[in-house]
């Protein structure tokens, strides 16, 4: 099949489908995940909260518009509480060059 004609009958096609809810639990669930896998390869609070404030990514971009900087700021200092401060989650090193480092690889 090629890769710009996809068929309409193959149960594997990928389809997004967007779904509008009235709370802001889902803005809070999709912040929550964000926040958790942020802690778990290893980056501070601080950066954490620049990946949602900077605007590079369409996810924490809404997550920051609907629930504000202050609920963010809050959702993170409590993951960090519940994971403590390195999160059982990766180190990753970079050095100047741009290369990255991960210590866990060599275990």
């Amino acid at each position: 099949m090629p890769y710009d004609d996809p068929d309409e009958t193959d149960p594997m096609t990928l389809t997004g489908v967007e779904i509008e809810v009235d709370d802001l639990s889902a803005a809070r669930e999709m912040a929550e995940c964000f926040i958790e896998e942020y802690i778990r390869i290893g980056l501070s609070a601080e950066s954490i909260l620049s990946l949602f404030t900077e605007g590079e990514f369409a996810g924490p971009s809404l997550a920051l518009r609907q629930l504000g900087r202050e609920e963010l700021q809050a959702m993170i200092q409590q993951q960090f509480q519940l994971r403590g401060p390195h999160g059982r989650g990766v180190k990753i090193e970079s050095s100047p060059g741009g290369h990255i480092h991960l210590p866990i690889l060599e275990s």
